[in-house]
C-alpha cells in the first residue's frame, strides 16, 4: 500500500514539476509575442494562475513524504530523546487531524462546487469544482504521510537543531 501512495505522490510531483516548465514556456511565449506586437493568448495567464494552486497541491504529499517542509526544530532538540520523539509524532498526529479537516472542508466546498454548476469566469470559463479537486485529494495524500510518521519507525522532527542537509 506504501508503494501506491509513493508512485502516487512520485507522479504527482512529476505533474507539477511539468506544470511548472509549462508555464515557464507559456510566460517565455507571452512576453515574446508581445515583443513582436501580437497580443499572444490570454489563456496563458489563466492556466499559469491555475497552475499555482495544482503545483502546490500536487507537490506538497511528496514534500510531506520527504520531510521537505519548512519545520523549526528548535523545540525537540532541547528535549530529551524520551520526550522528543513522543512529541514528534504528536505533532505529527496534530498534522495528520488538520489535514483531514482540510479535506472534509475543501471536500464539501468541491461538491458545493459540482453540485450547483460553479463556474470561474476568466479568459474561459473552468467548472469551478475542476480547481478545487486537487485540494481534498492532496491533503489526504497529506494525511496519509504524515501517518507514516505517527505509526511508523521514522518521526517527523530528526531533535537536530539547524539546517541538515
Amino acid at each position: 500500500m506504501l508503494k501506491l501512495l509513493d508512485a502516487i505522490c512520485n507522479l504527482l510531483a512529476i505533474l507539477a514539476g511539468t506544470y511548472l516548465v509549462a508555464i515557464m514556456f507559456g510566460i517565455v511565449f507571452q512576453a515574446t509575442a508581445r515583443s513582436f506586437n501580437h497580443s499572444g493568448s490570454s489563456h496563458i495567464f489563466t492556466f499559469s494562475e491555475y497552475g499555482l494552486l495544482y503545483i502546490v497541491m500536487a507537490a506538497s504529499p511528496w514534500l510531506v513524504r520527504l520531510k521537505g517542509h519548512v519545520f523549526i526544530e528548535l523545540l525537540t532538540a532541547a528535549l530529551p530523546t524520551a520526550v522528543s520523539k513522543p512529541f514528534s509524532r504528536f505533532v505529527a498526529l496534530l498534522c495528520v487531524l488538520i489535514c483531514l479537516v482540510l479535506v472534509w472542508y475543501s471536500g464539501a466546498t468541491t461538491l458545493r462546487a459540482y453540485h450547483f454548476g460553479d463556474a470561474d469566469m476568466r479568459s474561459l470559463d473552468m467548472p469551478k469544482w475542476m480547481l478545487l479537486i486537487s485540494m481534498p485529494v492532496c491533503f489526504g495524500l497529506m494525511a496519509l504521510n504524515f501517518l507514516r510518521f505517527v505509526f511508523g519507525a521514522e518521526t517527523l522532527h530528526s531533535g537536530q537543531a539547524g539546517v541538515h542537509e
